[in-house]
């Protein structure tokens, strides 16, 4: 007998926990219904469309669209204030002179004599012979002569190097007798047996002396000339 009871008690006990643990597990099925129902059901994919009735579309409301300004013209810059120009005045006159021709070279000035030779030279006993000759001429030749001789002589004293031996007043060109004055411009003398040009003004004293003496010696006289000129090389 307290052996059944006790069966039966722990048979009781048994149907307790069990029980308990159903009414558990249903709570737990609940909650979970009640989570998901509270749960927003997922949307589906896709678009959906309505079909609408031709004449129940209404046109939407126009907008005015205000029209675009019009492009402006950008503002003409205002003119600058007008300069006083000065009044004209009437162009210079630019006068052309002619060219000034280039002034010609002078010729080197004559030597001047500071010491007269003729004189001694014919006073020289050797030069009895060309004081006889010298009586015979005429006086223009005289004058002539005498001028030559003081030429030859003035000549060497200038530079020693020449030795002239003859000269020619009248080779090159006329001689000039203007009152006691003789000017030979184309006069040559000779000198180791080679010409050279010479230019001379010779004056005379009143007793038929040379009184001043003024001389040039030029260029040697190219040969080609001697001949034309009646030059010979020596006597």
């Amino acid at each position: 007998m307290q052996r059944a009871g006790r069966l039966r008690d722990a048979t009781g006990l048994g149907g307790i926990a069990a029980s308990l643990c159903f009414h558990l597990a249903l709570l737990a099925a609940l909650l979970t219904l009640a989570r998901f129902d509270s749960l927003p059901s997922p949307q589906e994919d896709g678009i959906a469309v309505e079909l609408v009735a031709p004449d129940e579309i209404e046109p939407p409301a126009l907008q005015a669209v205000p029209p675009a300004p019009a492009a402006t013209a950008p503002a003409a810059p205002s003119p600058p204030a007008p300069v006083e120009q000065p009044a004209p005045t009437a162009p210079a006159m630019v006068v052309q002179s002619e060219p000034v021709p280039a002034p010609a070279a002078e010729a080197p000035a004559m030597i001047t004599a500071q010491k007269l030779f003729s004189e001694g030279v014919l006073a020289d006993p050797r030069s009895r012979q060309a004081r006889q000759a010298l009586a015979q001429l005429e006086a223009n030749e005289r004058i002539e002569q005498l001028c030559n001789l003081e030429a030859m002589s003035q000549i060497h004293a200038w530079k020693a190097d020449f030795e002239p031996d003859r000269v020619v007043a009248y080779a090159m060109g006329r001689t000039k007798l203007i009152r006691s004055a003789l000017e030979a411009e184309g006069a040559v003398f000779r000198s180791r047996r080679q010409w050279y040009n010479l230019s001379y003004r010779c004056e005379l004293a009143s007793g038929g002396k040379v009184a001043s003496f003024q001389f040039q010696v030029g260029e040697p006289v190219p040969r080609a000339l001697w001949a034309a000129h009646e030059l010979p090389p020596e006597h």
